[in-house]
């Protein structure tokens, strides 16, 4: 009676312990594979091809400022841009001001594409409704679920 009672608290502890040391061990790469291409809006900001769309930016960016890039990684651009940033400040206030009126352009087509009203509405304004009317449609396309059919008996 007392050794089962011993193997029972040994199994009994072993379980409890063992809990913490499953929840610790890393994912495995199935997990992984589930959640690729999951990011931000179906391969947006962290897609499959995030770090050749981060360095063609910094190309784009380089070459307004000048920069040569030819056969530089993209920590090298990422270095050359901070320093002519800082040598000609006004350049980069520039930049940023061009780069604001494509992006604010760029919206005002999404807008009108899905029928909202542009006039006097800024960037920010317009990329919340653009962001509203997305959810909107996800949420009608997961409320349409196929009719299942009810034997009725």
């Amino acid at each position: 009676m007392k050794r089962k009672w011993i193997i029972g608290a040994f199994a009994a502890t072993m379980l409890l312990l063992s809990a913490p040391v499953y929840a610790a061990q890393p994912e495995d790469a199935t997990q992984d594979n589930r959640m690729e291409g999951h990011g931000r809006h179906h391969g947006g900001m962290y897609g499959k091809n995030n770090d050749e769309r981060r360095l063609a930016k910094l190309r784009y960016m380089a070459e307004y400022f000048g920069i040569k890039t030819e056969g530089k990684s993209a920590e090298q651009l990422r270095t050359e841009l901070e320093a002519a940033k800082q040598k000609d400040k006004a350049k980069w206030e520039a930049f940023k001001t061009e780069h604001k009126a494509k992006m604010l352009e760029h919206l005002r087509q999404k807008a009108k594409e899905n029928g909202i009203a542009t006039e006097g509405k800024t960037a920010e304004q317009l990329r919340e409704e653009l962001h509203k009317l997305h959810r909107m449609h996800h949420k009608s396309d997961a409320q349409q679920e196929p009719q299942r059919d009810v034997k009725q008996g």
